[in-house]
């Protein structure tokens, strides 16, 4: 399925609000403090990889407008780094490694102590490090606790699961966290510089600058509303994430489902127990099935009848 182009972060070209994160990043590649292993670690959508991506992009490319931390969009360094063809940089998203094999570690390993362009400093991204599998990341820790010496590794940890303490302790950690107004402070600049029209309200939703955008994009696409009703909107969103696995499909289910329910608290029509109860069993039933490929009919049904049970 395709997508518009700022649902990947690589075509983030404007930092918004992260300025301050920026400067200390840079600061200590200047000064060669960067650690060898940096996890940034905060809500899907927070900025964690446009930030990322702007110090590569103000250490590898000439093109990069240091003073106000823009990317120029025809950026040579920019589309070679897209198309996974930098030498310098090795970028591997989570969802690629869920049927990782042995294998893939020792062709990663080999690349690690390949040269770099000009003997360079080499950068290795790992974004989604949250959904690795238990044997993926168990392999690539010996990568980690061996680098070369002119190589960084970067942990994007998005917390959709606890990660394994011993990626953790090898890590610094630094969170990004957005305080309210700078939530919505990056929404309207974002919507304002894709020229979006607003399906959702940015005050409301409550969720991160980059699921937004996205969350926004499906509304308007598959002509879903929070009016609607929420088992045919469930229903859509699992239709979708059939057919494409399309993990952003789910995620939009969960929002959907802490939208309803967080309503339903607003209303005290309900015992807060009663809601938070059913709530989990929803949520907890949608896991089963990403998990263990459940039925999507008796899935619905169990969700229905314990809202009219309810």
């Amino acid at each position: 399925m395709s997508y518009p182009f700022f649902f990947d972060s690589r075509n983030s070209l404007n930092l918004f609000e992260l300025q301050d994160k920026f400067k200390l990043l840079k600061d200590l590649y200047i000064k060669k403090a960067l650690p060898k292993v940096l996890m940034l670690t905060g809500e899907k959508g927070s900025g964690k990889s446009t930030l990322v991506n702007h110090l590569l992009h103000s250490i590898f490319d000439e093109n990069y407008n240091q003073k106000n931390n823009g990317i120029e969009g025809n950026s040579i360094f920019l589309k070679e780094y897209k198309k996974n063809i930098f030498s310098n940089i090795i970028y591997i998203k989570g969802a690629d490694f869920k049927s990782v094999k042995i294998e893939d570690i020792r062709n990663l390993k080999s690349k690690i102590f390949q040269s770099t362009i000009l003997n360079k400093d080499r950068f290795i991204i790992f974004d989604d490090i949250d959904l690795f599998n238990h044997n993926s990341l168990n392999a690539l820790l010996k990568t980690i606790e061996e680098p070369s010496k002119n190589t960084y590794f970067i942990l994007i940890n998005n917390k959709a699961k606890p990660l394994l303490e011993t990626i953790k302790s090898r890590a610094l950690e630094i969170k990004i966290i957005l305080n309210e107004n700078q939530r919505l402070k990056i929404i309207n600049k974002l919507t304002s510089f894709y020229e979006l029209e607003l399906i959702l309200d940015p005050k409301t939703s409550k969720v991160s600058p980059g699921n937004f955008l996205k969350f926004n994009y499906l509304f308007k696409e598959y002509n879903i509303s929070l009016n609607s009703d929420f088992c045919e909107n469930i229903s859509l969103l699992l239709n979708l994430y059939r057919k494409d696995k399309e993990i952003l499909f789910i995620n939009l289910i969960f929002f959907i489902v802490d939208y309803y329910f967080t309503n339903l608290k607003n209303t005290n029509d309900f015992k807060n127990y009663e809601i938070y109860e059913t709530k989990n069993y929803i949520l907890n039933n949608i896991n089963k099935f990403m998990l263990y490929n459940i039925n999507q009919n008796a899935l619905l049904n169990a969700i229905s009848s314990k809202l009219k049970y309810e």
